[in-house]
């Protein structure tokens, strides 16, 4: 099983750890509900290092993951990243991919539900000899997310860092060594991506984890990124990705450039599309102290079953129970109420998502 290079650092800090998909993940530090309250109220820092991480070179590297991904390569521009999908050749889902365009290279970050031979075989499936370079092992990718974190790259990394847009990519050093930097994030506050070579990830964890502190923040684990990207209302291929796995009723769409030709899995999407919707995800929430909402269960319609509930979590700015179902496309837009659970089960309603409104946009950054 693949762990984290930090994974001392991690545990001697209070990191409780879980498997997924072959990889070692920090499940939590023992306080969900002070690790999803730290990205909203200040800044937390977070172990991204299970993702797969490669380079290429930027030919033939254009070519090859333009043949694979979802979305258009070649219109990457520069210091940009695009936000795309890698399906197998069903149309499903492998994973949620990242791809920056970063001088002369393509850095291509893959949140996977494959084990780590899996992907591998889907990246060889074009055939020849792939020309991305595994960085997965000798690096450590960083997420530090929140209202405050902008304060703590600008403070290390200079001030230039809070002129980035979202989805672009920047390098600079930190102690004599290169950190390819991505302004991203997926909990609705501000996120960026740090990552950075094993001989300098100590040094570089342990002075963004002070910085965190500094500011009343903390680390987190998946379980709070878990619940934070379904609060912000960001996809996330471990919940409602892995269950779904179609593209097309999890409303990602903009993420596939319908007119490429060929993309794998390409084939198989279009012929649904051209089939029709006719299921898609909607947003529920329930009355504070409702347990019934949970992944797995069914969702009834004037006492028949007419869906089920795809990922789930409790809102700590909202103080209740949030969650995605899958519904009829008739069925699947707010205002509407539901049971769930049982025909008579708890009353859950559908909503528009995000429910929340996140504080970093009530910071103006182009007035720091």
């Amino acid at each position: 099983m693949r762990t984290s290079p930090l994974k001392d650092q991690l545990a001697a800090a209070g990191a409780v750890f879980r498997e997924r998909h072959g990889v070692e993940v920090v499940s939590h530090f023992g306080n969900l509900q002070a690790e999803c309250g730290a990205v909203r109220d200040a800044a937390a820092l977070a172990d991204f290092s299970f993702v797969r991480l490669f380079t290429l070179p930027e030919t033939p590297g254009i070519d090859f993951l333009d043949a694979l991904l979802a979305g258009n390569v070649p219109k990457i521009r520069f210091g940009r990243v695009l936000h795309t999908f890698l399906a197998d050749k069903d149309g499903n889902l492998a994973a949620d991919c990242l791809v920056a365009n970063n001088d002369q290279e393509f850095v291509f970050i893959c949140e996977s539900i494959l084990p780590d031979a899996g992907l591998d075989a889907l990246l060889a499936s074009n055939g020849g000899e792939s020309p991305a370079k595994d960085l997965s092992a000798d690096h450590v990718i960083l997420s530090l997310d929140g209202f405050k974190s902008w304060e703590i790259v600008k403070k290390i990394f200079g001030a230039d860092v809070i002129g980035l847009p979202y989805l672009s990519i920047e390098n600079y050093q930190f102690a004599g060594e290169p950190v390819r930097f991505i302004r991203a994030g997926k909990t609705s506050e501000f996120g960026y991506l740090l990552i950075a070579p094993v001989k300098i990830a100590a040094q570089l964890f342990d002075t963004l984890k002070a910085e965190v502190e500094a500011r009343g923040g903390r680390l987190a684990g998946a379980d709070a990124h878990d619940a934070l990207r379904l609060e912000g209302r960001f996809f996330n291929i471990f919940r409602e990705g892995e269950r779904v796995r179609d593209p097309l009723p999890l409303g990602l769409q903009w993420m596939i450039d319908l007119e490429k030709e060929n993309f794998s899995g390409g084939t198989a999407i279009k012929q649904r599309r051209a089939a029709g919707l006719k299921q898609k995800i909607i947003g529920l929430a329930a009355e504070a102290g409702c347990t019934a909402l949970k992944t797995g269960a069914p969702i009834f319609h004037e006492g028949k079953p007419v869906g089920e509930v795809v990922t789930d979590c409790v809102s700590q700015v909202l103080n209740q129970p949030l969650a995605l179902g899958l519904l009829p496309l008739e069925l699947a837009f707010s205002g509407l109420q539901f049971r769930v659970g049982s025909p008579d089960g708890a009353v859950v309603r559908s909503i528009s998502m995000p429910p929340i409104m996140p504080k970093s946009l009530t910071v103006k950054l182009d007035e720091m």
